[in-house]
């Protein structure tokens, strides 16, 4: 372990790799794009091997350290509340183990002495489950949902929840409360209310106190949010009250607080943006509010909160926390020390880390991806002294598993944008242990435009990627200005110019790229989902990418706005400036929808007719414009798929059509064939 260092500890090379090598004596010579490989769409949705497709909770019982976690299941179209050591399904087919609050939903088990209580979706309710016995806590009130379920640590028939009230189900309506729920009767009570947007309450020890998140409009939560304190009551009525509201940290646009946990019953750890970067931070009731480590990191120590129940660290012991950082794009494990204000950082091979929670002192547990292993249920074990890590793999959401030599090892890029801006990209170079490109030429890229926009792509194990770089393609994931991950003044730099800032990032991005050789800069392909910008680059840049594939894409950011639900009323208008009402000319000349005519590059787009976020319409229509003027563009339209598609047979088709698609491009209809 090194102190304040970064360093990325890639997986051996495969043992089994070398014979394989040594039988054909060297790679044969094949033309980028072309290399034949056993990765398929078909293998990839391959319903019986592949059930998992994502990781979205973790809980642990804190009677006993059983880890509990839910997965989205592509077969059952539904999440399925596990036992992740023993790997057994815990609820019957007919229950959906999610929450729905905000829009993104999260935070949907709360679990104490082997009795778990969950959200289910479509009927909003909450369940209790003993054993097999499953009974329904709240009453059928669908216009209620909940999320955030936090257990009273002394009165185990009382809890507090997030809220979310649509009895009035325009946008600007719905009401945002954290209330008390009485575990026998049922029965609710409002505790705090006021702001438009509560999150993540979470109790000291004693249960006397009680920490959580507000924020209000146009603030998004991964811009500003306040960490609020309360003293905690417990009335006659079986009830909790809230008194003595004290703010910590945060405000209106301006700073970010979030994620806290109780150290001990009067001091609280979060995470704060106040560096410009997010690093733990110390709160001691009464007394003072500071940075937990001597000077800030250039990394982030949490990401952005687009759903509820995100935990980038955990407490291992009355002095220590086992942090997640993320530079340069790489998630890493650090050892951070409260008395000493330093940390150290762990060996591992994990690149991607998310939902780390403590099981027992120096022992969690979290979602971890590799570059060639895709998520896991992980526990990690501190040994006493020496801190060093011992993985144990608890279970695994892909029974494929990517054959050997074939992962392509990510390379951080720093290049730059048109004003000498650093601009950051992950590039993935074509990767196949029994091929090698013609030396005189440079492969095909894919350039891929992650959604948000304030998220970022990680360097982890995607078998889309693989799909591409097996058969000698190149990829390169750019972090656009406005990306999480590498500062907020990295994210607001896309401030009032979402498509087209991004659309010209990606651009320098790949000339830089197509520069040092990596690439050829005239067999260049663009994708990416939920936004108007792969539209927009074929618009404002007509003769720079050979082809494009854009799923769920925003077409027309005016009716966007006007139906954008509650959490995201206003981020229209923090990306391009304003409200449709205040800046028409800006909304129009940055929806694809309008400069259809414009679109000659040939393109691939699929949407599902459920969604409610980006409503299909918006693909309707430009589609039809695009044929209109003359355009080439292939249209999947999925009638059983919502925002994000999740049914494995929608998948796989939506994978084989883009490879077919782009291979067209390229008359790679030969592949396979050697010089």
């Amino acid at each position: 372990m090194t102190e304040g260092t970064f360093s990325y500890n890639f997986p051996p090379a495969n043992p089994h790799l070398r014979p394989v090598l040594l039988m054909q004596e060297k790679p044969q010579v094949c033309r980028y794009g072309a290399w034949p490989t056993p990765v398929t769409p078909a293998i990839i949705s391959d319903q019986p091997l592949q059930k998992v497709v994502a990781y979205e909770a973790v809980a642990v019982d804190p009677a006993d350290g059983t880890v509990y976690h839910t997965e989205r299941r592509l077969v059952e179209g539904r999440s399925v509340l596990v036992d992740s050591r023993r790997q057994q399904d815990l609820i019957p087919t007919e229950y959906n183990c999610r929450s729905v609050v905000h829009g993104y939903g999260g935070a949907p088990i709360a679990v104490r002495a082997g009795t778990v209580f969950f959200t289910n979706v479509p009927d909003m309710r909450i369940y209790k489950m003993e054993g097999s016995d499953i009974k329904a806590v709240t009453p059928a009130t669908p216009q209620f949902r909940f999320a955030n379920l936090t257990l009273h640590p002394t009165h185990p028939d009382l809890m507090v929840a997030i809220r979310e009230d649509h009895s009035n189900p325009s946008a600007a309506n719905v009401v945002d409360t954290v209330v008390s729920l009485n575990l026998k009767t049922g029965k609710s009570k409002v505790i705090v209310e006021g702001s438009d947007f509560y999150a993540n309450p979470v109790f000291n020890a004693r249960g006397t106190r009680l920490a959580w998140l507000r924020w209000n409009h146009p603030d998004m939560p991964f811009r500003s949010t306040e960490l609020v304190v309360g003293d905690v009551e417990v009335d006659e009525d079986r009830q909790i009250s809230i008194s003595n509201h004290s703010l910590v940290a945060g405000g209106p646009r301006s700073s970010l607080a979030q994620q806290a946990l109780w150290m001990t019953n009067n001091k609280l750890i979060f995470m704060h943006d106040m560096s410009g970067w997010m690093q733990p931070w110390i709160h001691v009731v009464g007394g003072y509010v500071r940075p937990v480590l001597r000077q800030p990191v250039l990394g982030e120590f949490a990401e952005p909160m687009w759903g509820l129940g995100m935990s980038s660290y955990a407490i291992l012991d009355d002095d220590h926390l086992l942090c997640v950082l993320v530079r340069k794009g790489f998630a890493s494990l650090v050892v951070v020390s409260i008395s000493g204000r330093s940390f150290e950082e762990l060996s591992s091979d994990f690149v991607d880390i998310k939902y780390l929670k403590s099981i027992r002192p120096n022992q969690v547990v979290f979602v971890g991806c590799k570059i060639d292993a895709g998520e896991a249920i992980v526990q990690l074990t501190l040994e006493r002294g020496n801190r060093n890590p011992v993985f144990e793999v608890l279970v695994s959401s892909s029974k494929t598993q990517v054959p050997d030599g074939f992962a392509a090892r990510p390379e951080p890029l720093v290049l730059a944008d048109s004003t000498g801006h650093e601009l950051h990209a992950l590039f993935f170079q074509p990767t196949n242990p029994e091929f090698v490109g013609p030396p005189d030429e440079r492969p095909p890229c894919v350039m891929n435009l992650h959604a948000g926009p304030t998220a970022r792509t990680t360097p982890q194990f995607l078998w889309d990627r693989i799909l591409y770089t097996s058969r000698g393609w190149a990829w390169l994931d750019v972090m656009y200005s406005g990306s999480s991950g590498y500062g907020r003044q990295y994210m607001e730099r896309l401030d009032g110019k979402a498509a087209e800032l991004d659309v010209q990032d990606c651009v320098e991005a790949t000339r830089h790229t197509a520069a040092k050789g990596l690439i050829d800069i005239d067999r260049i392909v663009i994708t990416g989902s939920s936004g108007p910008s792969v539209l927009m680059s074929l618009i404002n840049f007509p003769d720079f990418y050979a082809a494009a594939a854009s799923r769920v894409s925003v077409c027309d950011i005016a009716e966007l706005y006007r139906k954008a639900p509650k959490l995201q009323l206003f981020y229209a208008a923090l990306l391009l400036g304003g409200s449709p009402d205040e800046l028409p000319d800006v909304y129009r000349a940055r929806s694809p929808l309008f400069h259809a005519d414009r679109i000659k590059t040939p393109v691939l787009l699929a949407h599902g007719k459920q969604d409610l976020v980006i409503p299909v319409e918006q693909t309707d229509v430009i589609v039809d414009e695009i044929k209109k003027h003359g355009g080439q563009v292939e249209y999947l339209r999925f009638e059983d798929e919502g925002h994000g598609f999740r049914r494995a047979a929608n998948i796989r088709l939506v994978q084989e059509r883009q490879l077919a698609f782009f291979e067209k491009v390229f008359g790679f209809g030969g592949a396979g064939e050697t010089d």
